[in-house]
């Protein structure tokens, strides 16, 4: 009887509490708000950059949170120079987030594709960090974020590229909390 008990706290109490104090200490972010989404994507312009074939490349495996269940992310930034904006720029991209079609096929599979072939996109990037002189560089650059192909490099008319706006507030939500310094998350929120 006592071991059921204990076996049952265990399971419905002990595991639950654990998970929320392990996303307490290790898993904390920013904790960016739904406000500053807001404020970072209202202070943001879209611009058409174009991205060169085979540009660099670089992806990272994270979880937002440790829950049950499959909870894995992959932060993928595509690095280019733009010689039309005399800078560097990151495109920033997540898969685990867009599962569309009969077969729930991660779309941004399709968009790496698209953005590995080269291209004319439209991209949507922050004002204070486009201002900022400390993004630019190669070993900082300007973060943008997809919005659509103007002309793909894979020479097909129709490409799964477009990044709709509530999937931008995932990948804009992702990049703060996870992804940008504590300092540069204080430079633009205060």
């Amino acid at each position: 009887m006592i071991r059921g008990i204990g076996y049952t706290f265990g399971m419905f109490i002990g595991i639950p509490l654990l998970i929320v104090i392990v996303n307490i200490l290790f898993f904390r972010g920013n904790q960016v708000t739904p406000k500053e989404v807001s404020e970072y994507i209202s202070n943001s312009n879209a611009i058409e950059v174009t991205i060169p074939m085979g540009a660099t490349r670089f992806s990272e495996v994270y979880y937002p949170k440790l829950t049950q269940g499959n909870n894995l992310k992959i932060f993928f930034r595509i690095t280019f120079y733009s010689s039309r904006y005399h800078k560097y720029m990151e495109l920033i991209t997540f898969s685990g987030y867009d599962f569309r079609g009969e077969y729930h096929y991660d779309n941004n599979r399709t968009r790496n594709i698209v953005i590995n072939s080269g291209g004319e996109f439209l991209v949507r990037t922050n004002k204070a960090q486009w201002s900022d002189p400390a993004y630019g560089s190669e070993a900082n650059p300007v973060p943008v974020f997809g919005v659509k192909v103007i002309e793909s490099g894979t020479g097909e008319p129709d490409v799964e590229f477009d990044v709709p706006d509530n999937l931008n507030r995932i990948f804009v939500e992702q990049y703060l909390d996870h992804f940008l310094s504590k300092e540069d998350f204080k430079k633009l929120f205060g």
